[in-house]
């Protein structure tokens, strides 16, 4: 994601603008490593600060906030002591780093007015959040860098804020010094060329620019038209000129926030602000770790019980396969009785005719040699009845593992579309079905009479679908009789019901491609999903969650597509 000085600049703007002048009522810390201020400043907003490793950031949040942990953490006490009430005087950020600075106007405990300066560092791995007196001196930060970890720049309460070491490269936004570093290019990548020797700007924004005004990333050498017209495109006047934020969707379903499109190929959502596109793009991101993160146990435990029932049917077929001759047992019985008159103990085996084949066949029998015939046909008929109660069995087994890893596998698919409510229930169904074990204490959880899932209105009819197994029985048995049934054929996935008047082909094809979307098969195309009445649609008795039959069914391909598309 494109989190560079030149976004990072955009956004600082886009605060100091909408938040300059404003007060910190109120400061959060629902992670450890994020704080939240809400600014009263003509309207209440609330601007998340992160010095998350992986998704640092910050920006103004439309979306609720995350619950605080029970006990204030010592950093948001120290926060809430010092800026807590503080007018917010500007927002701005350095130029060539990834760091935005709010000037704070505060009171001290006697009523007295101190300056402080609130750092939010956004660099990967280095993120920190610092707050600082009116002289530089750090009072506290949110992560403690001593001498012992960093000797070039600990970050220390009690020591003077300093800023990062500057990079042996150019200002990439300094055209004159880009100019020159163009002018010593000899062909090859150039993006990659441009970020070895020049500091500022991301990896991916880099390449997207040089794309967008030369149509690629390789080149055998520039032009003097060729560098003069690179060189411009990275100019700040340039690039600041023309801002339209947006969020870009790759072709394999990637996303990221940019301040233009600068990017020619993709699909672009924009947006009135790069807050707003941050904020959405953020959400989504920190929302799917999240998910990620609380899905990983439940999910090795079903990973666990597909490899277990995996296991298990491959034996099943080992013992059926090793029971398959159980007729030729019985057939050596029969055949050594007809031919009990010719056989002598000692015999180790003789040949008899097959009468049942026609015409009849000879067949050589073992024989235990230091045995009577009577007991070496019954040895024979022994065995016969032993692999015939083993196949009824195993049938019976193989039946019950099989109908077992269906339903394992229907879980685990649905851990890839479910949200975080399906993720409770998913968890709760791992529980009744001993798959995990439920802490001690936990509440068992109630049924739910929401029908869970998802829901969209598409010319004038009602789509409504589950994410998992259980929001599939509710959506299911809640509908009407005459409501249009969905399911992608033999791949796991959701249950799509359609509810209206005019239940038109358009409606159905709409309402198959969520129902791809929402199943195994949602990257590929041309799948096939089945649809019928809610009154051709049944549930098995005694069968587990999210198990459905179906007749009278037509069939539609679709390429599958969310409601948002």
């Amino acid at each position: 994601m494109p989190t560079d000085s030149l976004h990072i600049q955009q956004a600082a703007t886009e605060l100091n603008d909408i938040l300059q002048g404003g007060r910190i009522d109120k400061i959060t810390m629902p992670e450890p490593d994020e704080i939240v201020l809400f600014v009263h400043s003509m309207t209440r907003r609330a601007v998340i600060l992160s010095a998350n490793t992986s998704l640092p950031r910050i920006h103004i949040t439309a979306y609720p906030p995350k619950k605080n942990p029970l006990t204030a953490p010592a950093f948001l006490m120290h926060l809430r002591k010092h800026i807590g009430g503080a007018v917010i005087k500007k927002v701005r950020s350095h130029p060539g780093e990834r760091i935005v600075f709010f000037d704070l106007s505060a009171r001290n405990e006697l009523g007295y007015e101190e300056q402080k300066t609130l750092v939010c560092e956004i660099m990967g791995k280095y993120a920190n959040i610092i707050l600082t007196d009116g002289e530089g001196k750090i009072s506290e930060c949110i992560k403690h860098i001593s001498p012992a970890s960093s000797e070039i720049r600990p970050v220390l309460p009690g020591l003077t804020y300093a800023l990062p070491p500057k990079q042996d490269k150019i200002d990439i936004f300094d055209v004159t010094a880009l100019t020159a570093l163009l002018k010593n290019f000899q062909g090859g990548r150039l993006d990659g060329y441009i970020l070895a020797g020049a500091a500022g700007l991301a990896p991916i924004t880099i390449s997207a620019i040089v794309a967008n005004v030369l149509g690629n990333n390789y080149s055998d050498g520039l032009s003097e038209k060729e560098l003069h017209k690179l060189a411009e495109a990275f100019s700040t006047k340039k690039l600041l000129g023309d801002v339209r934020p947006c969020i870009r969707h790759d072709l394999n379903g990637k996303s990221d926030f940019w301040l233009a499109p600068f990017c020619r190929d993709g699909e672009y959502k924009f947006f009135p602000t790069l807050n707003q596109a941050m904020d959405e793009h953020f959400f989504a991101l920190d929302r799917d770790k999240r998910l990620l993160e609380k899905a990983h146990v439940p999910k090795t435990a079903v990973k666990n019980a597909v490899a277990r029932t995996e296991k298990k049917l491959k034996l099943f077929e080992e013992r059926r396969s090793e029971a398959a001759d159980a007729d030729n047992d019985r057939l050596c019985g029969e055949l050594i009785i007809s031919n009990i008159y010719r056989i002598k103990q000692g015999m180790r085996s003789f040949e008899a005719e097959n009468y049942y084949d026609d015409p009849p066949s000879v067949v050589n029998i073992r024989l235990q040699e230091n045995k009577s015939p009577q007991y070496n046909a019954q040895t024979y008929f022994k065995k016969y009845s032993k692999k015939k109660k083993t196949l009824s069995m195993i049938d019976e087994q193989i039946k019950k593992a099989t109908a077992d890893l269906e339903y394992y596998n229907s879980i685990y698919d649905s851990f890839s579309y479910t949200d975080e409510d399906g993720l409770e229930e998913i968890i709760g169904e791992l529980y009744a079905e001993g798959l995990m074990r439920e802490p001690k204490g936990n509440r068992k959880n109630k049924k739910s009479d929401r029908a869970g899932g998802g829901e969209t209105v598409y010319k004038n009819c009602i789509i409504r679908w589950g994410k998992t197994n259980t929001q599939n029985d509710r959506v299911t048995k809640q509908a009407k009789s005459d409501d249009m049934w969905l399911h992608t054929q033999k791949i796991h996935g959701s249950h799509v019901l359609v509810s209206g008047q005019n239940i038109d082909d358009d409606v159905i094809v709409r309402a198959a491609q969520i129902a791809a979307y929402y199943s195994k098969a949602k990257m590929s195309d041309n799948v096939p999903v089945d649809y019928t009445l809610k009154k051709f649609v049944s549930k098995p008795k005694g069968s587990p969650p999210g198990k459905m039959v179906y007749t009278d069914y037509k069939t539609i391909y679709v390429t599958p597509k969310d409601e948002r598309q």
